[in-house]
């Protein structure tokens, strides 16, 4: 069976709107990746790193793709974030 994939950060922010996260069957993928985004488990896991990385952007002053992914994943594993498969 083929290892897992992980869907990027990028996929979350739109390419052309500042100050926006979309998660689920909103955000960027195409046909072929369309699947995963419309499982439950993976809406809640990118609405979770969405919000996460909203409330991250406002606290440090800086836009949603401003801010370092590190510092995402450090608060996504700390909030028991399953992050790789």
């Amino acid at each position: 069976m083929p290892k897992g994939y992980c869907i990027p950060y990028r996929s979350l922010i739109p390419q052309s709107v500042n100050d926006l996260l979309v998660a689920g069957r909103c955000m960027s993928v195409t046909w072929e990746g369309l699947g995963s985004p419309r499982v439950m488990a993976i809406c809640m896991a990118t609405g979770q790193a969405a919000g996460t990385a909203a409330a991250l952007a406002v606290r440090a002053g800086v836009p949603p793709r401003a801010l370092p992914i590190e510092e995402l994943q450090e608060r996504l594993r700390k909030d028991g974030a399953v992050l790789d498969l």
